[in-house]
């Protein structure tokens, strides 16, 4: 057959805009499959000889309110200064200590790294308040399984605070937490809260899904029929799971984040821009879009969803993780 000059040049103008949409999809596609993978903490400081004693015996100290931070002493001046390093000072001999409580040792659980991949997918679920973690739930979504483990935000860890690229500039034994709010951006924050989690029971997330309470009053909102263990939940009832503390905070939100999950699995497709519109500017995640598509694919799938808290215990007016806390997974 042939072809006229009009029809010729239609065609080359078809196929290379057939071309232009495969490449744009192709690197659309990438870009989706671009996570964010939570980096491996960052190397500390090496620990320095405590300072010389003063000529003056100190007095013994004093009970105080707050942890007693760890014994580190850490280069608080940019590197290649001609002044002397500042230190922090020395901790003072208390005894017990609550940072040998919230080792991993003593939390009970082994070591071990968090896994996502097709077939079992783990991660970290953070809801903060003003910037401070107050949900902090450990996800494991091995179809038709969801388990959730709560951890109550009040219990004590080796926390960080971290600078500029995430470099660690002071350590300090804290409620986890403070995590999220001591860095200098949300991201940094969240993989400060994993690394806290670490620090305490010995698994680190691979991944983090946090939101900011802020977006709950317009959520509510949106959302009509949402249920926690057979009970309806609106935004009254969030308020008054978040006066709660310890351990009963812990479980409610975590059965609340199930409800939240089992009410999305059920939205329409043509829902879905209201609901991005309510929570505008309250989501991150180093997820890509593409893997929270399919993490949201494999939560539809599941039926069966477990709830657990990791025990804690009142320590030198603080609390820690309990010698039973161990992780279902």
């Amino acid at each position: 057959m042939h072809l006229t000059r009009k029809q010729t040049i239609l065609i080359a103008s078809l196929s290379g805009v057939a071309v232009l949409l495969l490449v744009g999809f192709l690197i659309l596609w990438s870009y989706f499959r671009k996570g964010d993978p939570i980096p491996a903490e960052p190397s500390l400081p090496p620990v320095t000889a405590s300072p010389l004693p003063s000529e003056t015996p100190s007095p013994s100290p004093t009970p105080t309110e707050t942890p007693s931070p760890t014994p580190y002493f850490l280069p608080l001046v940019p590197e290649g200064a001609a002044s002397t390093p500042v230190t922090l000072p020395a901790t003072p001999a208390v005894s017990p200590s609550p940072t040998n409580a919230a080792a991993p040792e003593a939390a009970g659980t082994a070591s071990r790294e968090g896994v996502y991949n097709d077939e079992v997918k783990e991660f970290m679920a953070i809801g903060t308040q003003d910037g401070e973690a107050i949900a902090v739930l450990l996800v494991q979504v091995k179809p038709p399984t969801v388990t959730v483990v709560a951890i109550p935000c009040e219990t004590l860890s080796t926390v960080y605070t971290l600078g500029k690229d995430a470099q660690v500039t002071g350590i300090d034994t804290a409620p986890i937490r403070a995590a999220t709010a001591r860095a200098e951006s949300e991201r940094e924050g969240c993989w400060n809260l994993i690394w806290a989690v670490k620090n305490c029971t010995g698994y680190r997330a691979p991944a983090f899904l946090c939101v900011d309470f802020a977006c709950m009053e317009a959520f509510f909102s949106f959302a009509s029929g949402l249920s926690a263990e057979g009970a309806e939940i609106d935004l009254n009832a969030f308020l008054r799971i978040l006066n709660e503390r310890d351990e009963a905070r812990a479980k409610d939100l975590a059965e609340l984040g199930v409800g939240v999950v089992q009410y999305l699995s059920k939205v329409s497709l043509w829902e879905l821009p209201a609901f991005k519109s309510a929570t505008r500017g309250s989501f991150t995640s180093s997820l890509s879009i593409l893997e929270l598509l399919k993490l949201m694919g494999d939560l539809r799938k599941s039926d069966a969803f477990s709830v657990f808290v990791l025990p804690t215990k009142p320590k030198d007016g603080f609390r820690v993780l309990s010698d039973a806390a161990v992780l279902p997974f």
